[in-house]
């Protein structure tokens, strides 16, 4: 993923694990469970016009933050499927953390801004 720096502005690039589901790309902001979230995240957060590269995949996404029962189903995906993300979500709750769900919908524009 490309994305703009919060703070800086200048572009950054992040290697990502990805899942798709109903027409949109997920990530999850686990930064392997630590206390914090990603720096990704807040950058996405701050400027959520991204270019994502992946299989099949190529181009610019909107990037919204999903919450509720839609969450906690995407979560739970990522859950089921071979990873890492049950650890994860254990370590993140044993610093108080809630690890985000991202979702990723194409966007027709020209930039990152």
């Amino acid at each position: 993923m490309t994305h703009v720096g919060a703070k800086s502005g200048r572009t950054r690039n992040s290697a990502l694990v990805y899942f798709t589901d109903r027409g949109r790309v997920i990530l999850i902001a686990s930064n392997f469970g630590e206390s914090r979230n990603p720096a990704w995240y807040y950058n996405v957060k701050a400027n959520p016009i991204v270019i994502l590269y992946a299989r099949g995949i190529c181009g610019h996404f909107m990037a919204e933050e999903i919450y509720g029962a839609e969450r906690d189903r995407l979560f739970q995906r990522a859950k089921d499927a071979p990873g890492p993300y049950g650890r994860y979500e254990q370590a993140a709750a044993a610093e108080s953390r809630y690890l985000p769900v991202l979702g990723f919908t194409p966007c027709h524009t020209k930039g990152l801004h």
